[in-house]
């Protein structure tokens, strides 16, 4: 019976001790939710889009199971395009520009994806206008015939090298142009770091015009922008509801349990220490 009382009497102050950490954890929530301009300022990454590998996930890179910080997209300066940021050597997240979440009206789902340029829809040539590309060396993106301008084009655009898998980019703006031919409008270009695929050889990168959405994101469809991640902490959310994926990198599922364990095993660990320390001084 001593034995129950003293695990009780030394488990009563760690568990207080969680107690208020998780009610500090609330309000801090709060906090940063009112300071960042969104609800909620957290996201858990349900797929591996943003991974820069495909079964071990890495700090500073977007994984899946990891808790992501959300702010409104304006904090901190409008969200930065991947060709845009090439002129400075802006980086978040393992690449260049940033990371937005946008939800178009017609989906259930907001995605968490990079912004790769700006469309600007161009109502003389019917086609689009990319200042991006004017960052560009001639040798890293290319378009139909001589002209080398980024205005009024009404084809296709490539570009060369993109992200950390080197990939090519093929962007159908004949395409996106007929997608938003009844409301037309530019946007941006947006793409998962990994979305890519191994084609006799080459790494083409896909865009998400034309394979997640018909034409470029609003600017009124961008919800956030990350800035701030939690690295596999959503995993247990995942693995709580049954949407863990099968390519969970193995690392994430190792060190979320490893945090719980020192979570809640610490506290009686350092009071069982005590407590032998007290004993022999006593003897």
């Amino acid at each position: 019976m001593s034995w129950w009382k003293d695990l009780y009497t030394g488990l009563r102050h760690p568990l207080l001790a969680i107690g208020c950490a998780f009610l500090a954890f609330i309000l801090s929530v709060g906090a940063l939710s009112y300071a960042l301009g969104t609800w909620p300022p957290f996201m858990v990454v349900e797929s591996r889009s943003m991974q820069h590998d495909n079964n071990i996930s890495a700090i500073g890179v977007i994984d899946t199971g990891d808790v992501v910080v959300v702010s409104e997209p304006q904090a901190y300066g409008a969200p930065r395009t991947y060709l845009d940021s090439l002129r400075d050597g802006y980086r978040s997240f393992g690449d260049y520009g940033n990371v937005i979440i946008y939800q178009p009206p017609d989906e259930d789902v907001p995605i968490v994806h990079r912004a790769l340029c700006e469309l600007v829809y161009n109502s003389s040539a019917r086609g689009f206008d990319i200042p991006g590309l004017a960052n560009l060396p001639d040798d890293a993106w290319s378009v139909p015939g001589e002209d080398r301008s980024w205005r009024g084009l009404d084809d296709w655009v490539e570009l060369y090298g993109i992200g950390y898998a080197g990939v090519t980019v093929s962007i159908d703006l004949n395409s996106t142009y007929r997608a938003v031919a009844e409301d037309p409008h530019g946007g941006l270009v947006t793409m998962g770091d990994n979305n890519w695929e191994d084609v006799d050889g080459e790494r083409i990168g896909i865009v998400d015009q034309g394979s997640l959405v018909d034409g470029p994101i609003k600017w009124e469809w961008v919800i956030g922008k990350v800035i701030g991640e939690v690295p596999w902490l959503g995993t247990l959310r995942l693995w709580l509801t049954g949407t863990m994926p099968p390519y969970m990198p193995v690392n994430s599922v190792f060190l979320l349990f490893a945090s719980v364990a020192s979570i809640i095993l610490l506290p009686a660990a350092l009071w069982a220490l005590a407590r032998a320390v007290e004993r022999r001084r006593v003897r």
